[in-house]
């Protein structure tokens, strides 16, 4: 019995349980290449492939090109979101408080909520449709059993998913590689060429909706455990670029591999090649579906965080309530590869960039020309003191517009910035400028006061 008690005991100190607290100092030890490892592997899902799907009739060329130029176009603002949890060690949700209020805060933490969740069913879905095609089984308890083993892995926390990229990387790789050689072996490698007019606005969108920019806000969920700033003299290029670089490394790959796979065999999912090879292709598909954990723990992982936001705006934080909320969204997820999200798979990833992008730059404008980079951690859970402190109405406004834009911008807006340019990054660039606009009188009552804690925090 003493044992018993003593290995549960073991076991319930490694389940994380910082929840929207800022993290102790102790445990912000990550490195880049720690920090470019997680983000490669949570970009490197079973699911990545299907971008190759989405874009095929563009040819391998324009993918590459599109994936490097919204590389580019994404590479500042995940860099600042990277290096925002290194300066304040807090996810961006809670650092939202100061951007859109209390209450904005609140109903954008319970939109992501969704939104994550989402993701971790449609990711669920594809690792449960490989497993039961290769084992000739129930598709209901695929998603069952690959949900419940990602629900577990996550309730460890950041420590634990670090150390479980580091050691199943090298499984990925080789069984991805595997795969495509045995794609080479029996259909032959033809790059996909173009047979459709380059919307490079369109592609684009979607690259960034399916990748970068859909991460962006979430990157300070994972640099929040990183060395501090002052400890590296401020600001370092490896810190700021190891995020992004790992994302975009992840979905080229992973993107090439869908697109000669749909060009070979007319399926994306090149996983599903495994039920056709004896022996070790079967163990291939299964290495490739250990892959969608890769992902999908930075899928509820961060949903978990965000759902806790916004239980904080009416409640204190309690120590248990993470692992709690990781089971409850965990088992909301499977229910959503249940019903059958990967069918939605386009639809939703376009709405979730209309939404997010937009939500990414104001809070980017106000960290950067408001706020300062200069709000200490605390100033984050001091409870608002009155309406305005509830709900930034610029930000909010500024971001609502975005959204709208980025839904109906092609209705308005001139060709270019929806056909060269894609639209919900002008969406977002268009928010932020409003935003700035907006915020301009108390961005100046703020420098005038030396600060003002009802407006912003600046605190020198």
């Amino acid at each position: 019995m003493t044992e018993r008690r003593g290995w549960s005991d073991r076991v319930g100190a490694e389940l994380e349980t910082v929840g929207v607290l800022p993290v102790p100092d102790d445990q912000r030890v990550m490195r880049p290449w720690r920090m470019f490892l997680v983000w490669l592997m949570a970009a490197s899902s079973a699911t990545t492939p299907l971008i190759g799907q989405l874009l095929f009739d563009y040819g391998l060329t324009n993918f590459v090109i599109a994936c490097l130029v919204a590389w580019l176009i994404a590479l500042i603002p995940a860099g600042l979101f990277s290096e925002m949890g290194r300066e304040v060690p807090l996810s961006g949700l809670v650092v939202a408080r100061g951007t859109f209020g209390w209450h904005g805060a609140f109903g954008f933490s319970a939109l992501f909520t969704v939104v994550n969740l989402g993701w971790f069913g449609l990711n669920t879905a594809v690792g449960a449709v490989i497993l039961a095609a290769i084992t000739n089984s129930s598709l209901l308890l695929w998603n069952i059993v690959v949900g419940g083993v990602q629900i577990v892995l996550v309730l460890f926390g950041m420590k634990w998913l670090e150390r479980f990229y580091r050691y199943t990387a090298l499984l990925m790789i080789v069984c991805y590689g595997a795969l495509f050689v045995y794609l080479g072996m029996r259909y032959g490698l033809v790059a996909p060429a173009q047979t459709k007019a380059m919307d490079w606005g369109g592609a684009m969108t979607i690259i960034l909706s399916f990748s970068i920019l859909s991460w962006t806000y979430k990157l300070s969920t994972v640099s929040r455990f990183a060395v501090p700033a002052e400890r590296t003299g401020g600001q370092r290029p490896s810190y700021f670029l190891a995020p992004s670089a790992g994302i975009m490394l992840a979905l080229i790959g992973m993107g090439v591999v869908g697109l000669y796979s749909q060009a070979a065999t007319g399926e994306w999912n090149v996983a599903l090649l495994a039920k056709d090879i004896p022996g070790w292709g079967i163990v291939a598909a299964v290495g490739v579906a250990v892959a969608v954990l890769h992902t999908n723990a930075m899928n509820l992982y961060p949903a978990m965080v965000d759902l806790l936001v916004a239980m904080n705006t009416v409640r204190e934080p309690r120590r248990w309530e993470q692992p709690v909320a990781t089971v409850v969204l965990g088992v909301c997820g499977v229910l959503l590869a249940v019903a059958g999200i990967l069918q939605n798979a386009e639809a939703f990833l376009v709405a979730c960039g209309n939404v997010v992008i937009p939500f990414t730059f104001v809070m980017l404008a106000d960290w950067l020309f408001v706020a300062r980079r200069r709000t200490p951690a605390g100033e984050f859970f001091r409870p608002p003191a009155n309406w305005r402190e509830r709900w930034r109405l610029d930000a909010v406004v500024a971001a609502v517009v975005g959204a709208l834009i980025g839904f109906f911008g092609q209705d308005f807006l001139p060709r270019f910035s929806y056909e060269i340019a894609p639209l919900p990054v002008v969406a977002g660039l268009i928010s932020a400028a409003l935003f700035v606009l907006l915020a301009w009188p108390r961005v100046r009552a703020a420098g005038g006061s030396g600060g003002d804690r009802a407006v912003g925090a600046v605190v020198e």
